[in-house]
């Protein structure tokens, strides 16, 4: 099993309740690796993740759940604070991850304007930190999209658009909707035969209605642009949230195998922390937080005796995350990575 690397900034400490999920798995706790040199008791600092102080205690930091020892006297256990101290013992030849609360000062809340923040817990994920990792763009159903309300011109006559700009927009409209997201058409995603997976949309910005002209067209404001927007760009509501504050990587509590079947911006390779499109989705029983295996197929080599081409086996060469999954393909981020990978590279539920 290959050991992962940290994860710095990516994940934080995880509520409760996705620690009572895992507590069935416990098991088999006794499968469970520690890392070499894991530590007896860490205090957890400012700054910490939770993916980082898993791979100090674990091999496979995602099974962090299974050795999670919650304590009854103290309250609210799923809040970990900086200066808590994470302490490693042994039940019945298990190990167990135990925690003591840190010094804090309790401090009575009352409504008043407050210039010095007060000890917070670790929040759930940094996402700040996520954003310029994770894919913003769909998968959809191609003739619904070509219904979408789009761009019809600019208010001020440009041919290109972008943040700042108002535009006039045309489509059917939702009166309570106001935040729109802009796409433009991307790949259509195919299976080895020919299946239609889902077409790609790529987003490009958003922007809001800021008054109506018409039954139809409407004046809106753009607030936000990754490239030059234009006419016939298509409009679809703004969706609240594309990623889920709660995830933690879990593995798959099925067998699954599948393929990276694109890259975003057409790049050619894929480095840690990039997104990969795995022809996995909800139908294969896919769900967010789920870690998989990647895989680079294995050389044909010349054998030496028979001289025939002998296919060497496939060499693990990462672990990807899913983070959008869709019915019949998924979004994944690289969590660690120890070569660039490419569409063909095969994924799998670790072993």
């Amino acid at each position: 099993m290959m050991k992962t690397t940290r994860l710095k900034s990516f994940l934080t400490f995880c509520g409760l309740s996705i620690i009572l999920i895992f507590t069935a798995a416990s098991a088999q706790a006794q499968n469970i690796a520690l890392a070499a040199n894991s530590p007896d008791v860490y205090v957890v600092k400012k700054g910490d993740t939770l993916w980082d102080i898993s791979a100090m205690f674990l091999e496979e930091p995602w099974r962090w759940p299974e050795i999670w020892q919650v304590n009854p006297e103290i309250a609210n256990p799923d809040l970990i604070y900086p200066g808590d101290r994470l302490r490693m013992i042994y039940i019945n030849g298990q190990p167990r991850i135990v925690m003591e609360r840190g010094d804090r000062q309790t401090v009575k809340l009352s409504p008043q304007v407050r210039e010095e923040p007060l000890s917070s817990p670790i929040p759930a994920i940094p996402r700040a930190a996520l954003a310029g990792f994770l894919a913003e763009n769909r998968i959809v159903e191609k003739e619904s999209f070509e219904l979408a309300p789009y761009i019809l011109a600019s208010t001020s006559g440009n041919l290109l658009m972008g943040s700042g700009h108002e535009v006039y927009v045309r489509g059917d409209w939702n009166r309570s909707i106001r935040d729109y997201e802009i796409f433009r058409l991307g790949k259509a995603y195919q299976g080895s035969n020919k299946e239609a997976l889902g077409q790609e949309v790529i987003n490009l910005g958003e922007l809001r209605i800021v008054s109506g002209e018409s039954e139809e067209v409407r004046r809106a404001l753009i607030t936000r642009s990754r490239v030059e927007l234009k006419a016939g760009d298509r409009l679809l509501p703004k969706e609240a949230s594309t990623f889920d504050d709660t995830i933690f990587p879990t593995i798959p509590a099925i067998p699954l195998n599948g393929v990276v079947i694109g890259l975003l911006n057409e790049a050619e390779k894929a480095a840690q922390f990039d997104s990969l499109v795995l022809n996995l989705g909800k139908v294969d029983g896919v769900e967010s937080g789920d870690i998989l295996s990647i895989y680079r197929p294995g050389d044909y080599v010349d054998d030496p005796v028979t001289g025939k081409k002998i296919n060497l086996p496939s060499q693990e060469i990462g672990l990807v995350m899913a983070y959008r999954v869709f019915d019949k393909l998924s979004y994944g981020v690289i969590l660690s990575l120890t070569e660039p990978s490419q569409v063909g590279n095969t994924v799998a539920t670790p072993k």
